[in-house]
């Protein structure tokens, strides 16, 4: 494969920083200060990688939990810190020494002595990687490269890429050659910007490269269930330094539970060959090693997972588990749970946004976790429990994108060993549009019903009763932002955008030529969008709207990718559009616009399913509809097109009437 040709004179960390010119002039305290102000970038360029690490983290752990290896290959700095995360962990976790291994070009000979000609050996690392016979189901690989260019790591991506393996490429410029070819299934770009010395990649990135895989390997080794809050707990009693510390462990860990002397606590770890996790399942809980062993086995380790199954099993066989069902709205922009009990307490959580499609499985699965544990801790029969602590009667999950067939099946299995429950037995999955309907579920004289949802997006469906259920039929819309879903936060809040950025591009340029050319000039909408993102961003000026529009603000959007932070933020502006509609005929002109297209795909949706409306319900749904005006100009205008629908809903929280449906119609 031809390697992508970059410019190392267009690489941030190649690009001479303006801040340090001077360096060589300065005396040593105010050098210092350079250099410390210089690393204050550092911290901020892996917090923006935090979710792409979570989710290597997640997948890592998982292969490694099956018995697979991870493979950190590098040249010169980035090989250096390689070698060194991967030789610490054996003696910090007591892991096996084969778990964690690092590769460096030119071998072992340039770790302490500069061998710069062995990075450009692209082919290098695919012989140095054959030897060790990669297995693609569970072994990963770790490319590292501040440049993002390295022929060597970018050769050991390309091979474990082949075989099937996963990868990730950790860099520190963007964009890299290492995204441009594509084969790292998880690329980290911690962005350091130019260094203090042009150049040396061993300050800024190097410091940044080392954060990241601390914080890889150390996860993945909290997640085997290493630690025990924060204590190593994986440790063998091999030496009487070593014993004596286990047995500290252990009567920390075991309190009131550990009552054993030395010598008997050395018997019960001799019984289990010397590990302090099995000896602290068995002291603490007063069991045998044996049903220790499984009680870990059935945790994957993890010690605090088996205390809180072990005290929560009572709770478990309780009146209250008995009829404990949950409901999760995983929706494009937000996740909202809801926990109820047959006897109407309940509990309500929320987290980010869920759509599978963008952010992928593993942290959507991350997200929902997160929603349904603060359900949990808000209902007074599973607070400060776990979902693998409880018994649920029967769940619904209604998940943005779940409808991508090369998904589904990943999201079931994944869902099904989260809630515990098997699919089409007590578990049902669905897209989120397919909770709406479920408001008029009981309305047994309705031929059919229509939901439509307006939100950041927009779509349109229709249910047909087939033997006494209603049943998804047709589906108009839900295009995405791309191509714009008509009538939706995101498209009102764009056409409001395009006038302004008309407005800005006016500014600019009669602005120079007439002192009496203002902002007070310019539309009113557009004045408003400014006074909007200035109150947002108070640097940005009407001349900046543009950058200020497409280049998302880290400190405003931790967390979300940069597509999704723009979304987000054109989608905001709809609710500027609506407030203005009754007072501005450029706002009111939008909304009316936006509403006719949306109203086209109904009434195609309408007329293709022979729906009559005066037998049929609609339900509203999306923040777009929690507008009175949006609401009802579209139920207007909806009505002079198609008629008058018999009964019509508006749907606040889908999760809620989800949990009511399963305790009311399937418990």
């Amino acid at each position: 494969m031809t390697v992508p040709i970059v410019q190392l004179a267009g690489l941030q960390t190649e690009t001479q920083n303006a801040r340090t010119t001077g360096i060589d002039q300065v005396p040593t305290l105010e050098l210092c200060r350079i250099l410390n102000r210089e690393d204050r970038d550092v911290s901020s360029a892996v917090e923006r990688c935090i979710p792409v690490i979570a989710e290597v983290i997640d997948t890592l752990s998982e292969r490694v939990y099956n018995g697979g290896r991870v493979f950190y290959i590098g040249a010169g700095t980035s090989g250096r810190l390689g070698v060194l995360d991967a030789s610490e962990i054996p003696p910090t976790y007591s892991a096996p020494s084969g778990q964690f291994i690092a590769l460096i070009a030119g071998g072992d000979y340039a770790l302490r002595h500069a061998k710069e000609g062995a990075e450009d050996d692209r082919a290098g690392a695919k012989a140095d990687l054959e030897v060790f016979n990669l297995d693609p189901k569970v072994d990963s690989l770790i490319g590292i490269a501040s440049s993002g260019r390295t022929p060597y790591v970018l050769g050991g991506l390309s091979y474990a890429k082949s075989l099937g393996a996963t990868t990730v490429g950790l860099v520190c410029v963007s964009p890299s050659a290492a995204g441009v070819e594509g084969n790292a299934d998880y690329l980290i770009s911690a962005v350091t910007g130019p260094e203090a010395v042009t150049g040396s990649t061993r300050m800024k990135a190097g410091t940044a490269t080392k954060l990241v895989l601390n914080m890889i390997s150390t996860g993945i080794m909290i997640k085997l269930g290493k630690t025990y809050g924060n204590l190593m707990i994986d440790l063998k009693a091999t030496n009487i330094k070593l014993r004596q510390r286990a047995r500290n462990i252990l009567r920390f860990v075991g309190g009131d539970a550990c009552t054993q002397s030395d010598q008997e606590l050395d018997q019960i770890l001799e019984h289990c060959r010397g590990s302090v996790k099995l000896a602290a399942v068995a002291i603490t809980l007063k069991v045998p090693v044996v049903d220790a062993e499984d009680r870990l086995q059935r945790n994957k380790g993890v010690l605090a997972h088996v205390f809180e199954e072990a005290r929560d099993q009572d709770a478990r066989r309780g009146a209250h588990d008995d009829g404990l069902v949950l409901c999760v709205d995983a929706g494009g922009t937000s996740c909202k749970a809801v926990i109820m009990s047959k006897d109407g307490e309940m509990g309500m959580g929320t987290a980010g946004p869920c759509n599978v499609t963008n952010i992928g499985i593993g942290t959507v699965l991350s997200t929902i976790s997160e929603a349904i544990q603060e359900a949990m801790d808000n209902c007074k029969y599973t607070k400060g429990r776990r979902i693998q602590t409880i018994k649920l009667s029967s769940a619904w999950v209604g998940m943005a994108g779940y409808d991508r067939p090369s998904l589904s099946p990943t999201v079931d299995k994944a869902l099904s060993e989260l809630l515990g429950l098997t699919l089409g037995a007590g578990l049902k999955i669905t897209t989120d549009i397919d909770l709406l309907p479920i408001s008029v579920v009981g309305q047994t004289d309705l031929d059919s019903m229509v939901v439509v949802v307006a939100g950041t997006g927009s779509i349109a469906t229709n249910y047909a009763k087939v033997d006494g259920q209603f049943r998804r039929m047709h589906r108009v819309g839900g295009w995405g932002y791309l191509l714009g879903d008509d009538g939706s936060g995101y498209g009102i809040g764009r056409e409001a955008l395009r006038g302004a950025l008309h407005s800005s591009d006016l500014y600019k340029i009669l602005g120079r030529k007439d002192a009496n050319f203002t902002t007070q000039t310019l539309p009113r909408l557009s004045q408003a969008v400014f006074k909007y993102f200035e109150a947002l961003y108070p640097e940005c000026k009407p001349e900046d709207l543009l950058n200020t529009i497409l280049v998302p603000d880290p400190a405003l959007h931790q967390g979300e990718n940069a597509t999704h932070a723009i979304t987000k933020r054109v989608a905001g502006v709809a609710k500027l559009v609506l407030s203005m509609a009754n007072s501005d005929d450029e706002a009111k002109r939008i909304v009316d616009t936006g509403v006719s297209r949306l109203v086209d795909q109904i009434a195609l949706l309408i007329h293709a399913g022979e729906i009559d409306p005066a037998k049929s319900g609609l339900v509203l749904a999306g923040g777009m509809m929690q507008d009175e005006l949006y609401r009802t100009v579209l139920t207007s205008t909806l009505e002079q097109r198609c008629g008058k629908f018999k009964q019509t809903e508006i749907v606040t929280q889908p999760a809620m009437a989800g949990a009511r449906y399963l305790l009311n119609y399937v418990v």
